[in-house]
């Protein structure tokens, strides 16, 4: 203790800074020389899981960001499963901005209230990552500017802004933002908001945000590499620049007017593939007309969510994949008559079984698979017994399936 007593508080505060946060906070009982060391650390992270909740985590917040003063702090958390006062988390995020913070990140649950964005939040020049969970409500000005803001995270926040396209708005103040995240958003007047224009954003996840039949979604977005989007499908997408997608994960369900014809010739260029529901499989189908050839697909997933899913895509996907290597089926290898009747062709060289059970149709259709996909080297099956025989069982009938003498089988039992 006396050696790191005889360095200067520049070196000690260095080397807090790289233990855990609330580790370093025990070091306040140290001396009245250290009580207020830990805070004086490029990155402060309060959890009133480890910090403990209630009064005392307010007033420990407060105190840190009080002695801390105007000291340059580059990433702010503050995580809050409690019920709070939304006051103290608005002033919060006034008083870290006064620190040049770039990542800033909350995650509160509002006592009974809503906690309002500070307008200055909007304005901050340093910002580069900016995360806010649910109960926030904000109003973006109209002299909103992010010029540094990279990565942007919204969980259920509510915009009452009225007069114009939020969206836009937002991502024409964000002149280099690269990654966005919009969780099951309350965008009022979502009629102005149609278009998701950026040229340099490369990360899109958009969930279950934009719930309404009558609104048609363009994709403007020539740098996006990936594309995460669970949504109800619009009328139309009126325009999809999709040129750079690497990566897709779809989630979609439809109205008697819902048209993907554009979001789904956007894909051409995909290189992996996820259809994550039943429901995303049956939009492809009802709109195969416009599956465009996916010359660059090596990876494709499908989701079985439903005893009642339908193989009847699966043949076309693989026809329109000349280049596919690996193929997931994500849930119950159900039997379907269709795989069987239109057959696979497709140079895929592993199989991906996430969930198998041993019955005897799945073990059918597991035939068909191995017997249809000549080129398999690899097959990987996840599967579930309730006792050892049952594994034996499963094992020794997976075995015997015939199959390319290239060809091996891997079981993993959960």
């Amino acid at each position: 203790m006396d050696r790191f007593n005889g360095l200067s508080d520049d070196i000690i505060c260095h080397i807090l800074s790289f233990l855990p946060f609330n580790e370093a906070t025990s070091t306040s009982v140290l001396s009245m020389r250290w009580r207020y060391l830990f805070a004086f650390r490029p990155s402060l992270h309060f959890d009133d899981q480890e910090l403990g909740g209630g009064q005392s985590f307010i007033d420990f917040v407060d105190r840190v960001l009080a002695v801390s003063g105007n000291f340059p702090i580059s990433k702010i958390s503050i995580k809050c499963r409690m019920s709070i006062d939304t006051g103290h988390v608005t002033r919060w995020m006034t008083d870290v901005l006064k620190h040049g913070v770039s990542d800033l990140d909350i995650d509160i649950i509002p006592d009974n209230d809503v906690i309002f964005v500070p307008l200055e939040i909007f304005t901050c020049k340093t910002l580069v990552e900016l995360k806010l969970a649910e109960g926030f409500i904000a109003m973006v000005p109209d002299y909103v500017s992010l010029p540094s803001l990279k990565t942007l995270f919204l969980n259920s926040i509510l915009f009452y802004n009225s007069d114009c396209c939020l969206l836009g708005k937002l991502l024409s103040a964000c002149p280099v933002l690269e990654e966005l995240t919009i969780l099951s958003g309350n965008w009022q007047h979502i009629e102005f908001c149609r278009t998701v224009s950026s040229s340099t954003l490369k990360k899109l996840a958009i969930t279950s945000s934009f719930h309404n039949e009558f609104w048609g979604i363009t994709f403007d977005t020539p740098s996006l590499a990936y594309l995460e989007y669970s949504d109800i499908v619009p009328r139309h997408f009126p325009f999809v620049n999709l040129e750079s997608l690497v990566e897709a994960k779809l989630h979609l369900y439809v109205y008697p007017d819902s048209n993907p014809t554009n979001l789904i010739k956007g894909l051409r260029n995909v290189e992996v593939l996820e259809l994550s529901s039943g429901d995303t499989s049956q939009v492809f189908y009802d709109f195969r007309e416009a599956i465009p050839v996916l010359s660059k697909l090596f990876r494709l997933s499908i989701t079985t969510d439903s005893r009642h899913y339908h193989w009847k895509l699966l043949p076309i996907l693989l026809e329109k994949s000349p280049n596919l290597e690996t193929l997931v089926i994500k849930g119950p290898l159900y039997a379907d008559r269709y795989v069987r009747e239109y057959g696979l062709s497709c140079p895929v060289k592993v199989l991906k079984i996430t969930e198998y059970g041993g019955i005897f149709e799945e073990l059918e259709q597991m035939k068909h698979f191995l017997e249809k996909l000549p080129c398999l080297e690899l097959v990987k099956v996840r599967a579930s017994a309730i006792n050892e025989e049952e594994k034996s069982r499963i094992t020794k009938d997976l075995l015997l399936v015939p199959r390319s003498s290239n060809c091996n089988i891997q079981i993993k039992f959960l």
